[in-house]
């Protein structure tokens, strides 16, 4: 019995020697990271530590326990974002990033937005992804995921497969870097679009804020309708481990006070 309980130990140890270390990369270029896990208050709490936090504006609304990991961000298809004013600050002069984000939407097909980094006009620019229910660059394209930015080389359009928008929960991981294309990870699989912009040289403009909820075409007092949860921006390009590990859905927490908690996960085993 005492072998069983020390092999027990070892083997929680270890999990949390490679739980450690999965954090760590995961911290790696995080500029910004919004759990949406609050329950009260208009704050949206920037747990990247860099102090971006967002507000709740307009119909947008906390939804506990509904989330894809606790809580999530509702919208309701009115005017309801989350929005940080100073967005455009960590947001221009990127070369590369990755933008991670779950996504349940209420119906389909629609084309309602996920993020944009500036006041909607119409456009699929600066930095945006939302639900696309036709292509533009492709018309014969149905219920698809459009993204678009702006760099100092040029616009990039995106526009992926048909019928991949559900209302399922849904995982998206959006990457680009600095003369390589888009490539857009749905629930870790990549995507095949129908139509990728050409290879771009440049960073990031044009942004003036970040949006959550909204997107180009969400210019007339619509926003996306379903939920929204753990939205992360980082300055790299992740890797597909780290994709993987970010659509689990279960994420190791921080390093801290690990050996309180392993002597506590023993004590109960042994009892």
């Amino acid at each position: 019995m005492r072998k069983l309980h020390a092999l027990t130990l070892i083997t929680l140890i270890i999990t949390v020697a490679f739980s450690s270390i999965a954090v760590a990369s995961l911290q790696n270029g995080l500029i910004v990271y919004y759990p949406f896990d609050e329950a009260a208050g208009k704050t949206a709490s920037d747990n990247s530590k860099n102090n971006n936090d967002g507000e709740l504006m307009g119909t947008a609304a906390w939804a506990p326990n509904e989330g894809k990991i606790e809580g999530a961000a509702r919208f309701d298809g009115g005017e309801g974002s989350v929005v940080d004013p100073n967005g455009a600050d960590y947001i221009n002069g990127l070369d590369a990033f990755s933008i991670s984000v779950w996504v349940k939407s209420e119906n389909v097909p629609h084309d309602r937005g996920i993020i944009i980094a500036k006041d909607p006009a119409g456009g699929d620019d600066s930095f945006t992804i939302r639900y696309d229910s036709a292509g533009w660059k492709v018309p014969a394209a149905t219920s698809l995921i459009k993204a678009g930015f702006t760099t100092t080389g040029g616009g990039i359009q995106y526009e992926g497969a048909d019928n991949t928008q559900t209302t399922e929960w849904q995982h998206l991981v959006l990457t680009w870097s600095s003369g390589n294309k888009v490539a857009l990870y749905i629930d870790t699989e990549l995507d095949e679009p129908q139509y990728n912009e050409d290879v771009r040289e440049g960073t990031i403009s044009t942004a003036t804020k970040f949006i959550i909820g909204k997107g180009g075409k969400d210019n007339g007092g619509t926003s996306w309708t379903g939920l929204i949860d753990e939205v992360r921006i980082y300055d790299r390009v992740l890797d597909n481990d780290e994709i993987e590990e970010l659509s689990t859905g279960v994420l190791p927490v921080e390093a801290k006070d690990k050996l309180t908690t392993i002597w506590a996960l023993q004590k109960k085993i042994r009892y």
